[in-house]
């Protein structure tokens, strides 16, 4: 039978592996791919587009979201 502190070391070491393991993939996808500007621009899409998604009417939510991909275009133009 494994003791209890046995277990709580275990469990505790198992998730500072999982949590390092995160961390690793997760940095070496961001520094991959991008710059930082159009990811900006993507980001900013994203809010603006999760708030269109609110609107009741799909007529004023197209034109929210045609707004936003045309304010994210102009955003991407301002990068280059």
């Amino acid at each position: 039978m494994v003791s209890i502190k046995t277990r709580i070391i275990l469990s505790v070491g198992l998730l500072l592996l999982f949590c390092f393991g995160l961390w690793t993939t997760g940095s070496s996808v961001s520094a991959g791919g991008g710059n930082r500007c159009t990811d900006h621009c993507a980001d900013a899409y994203k809010v603006k587009k999760d708030i269109c998604k609110v609107i009741p009417f799909k007529n004023e939510r197209k034109i929210c979201e045609r707004r936003a991909k045309e304010a994210k275009e102009d955003c991407k133009h301002r990068c280059r």
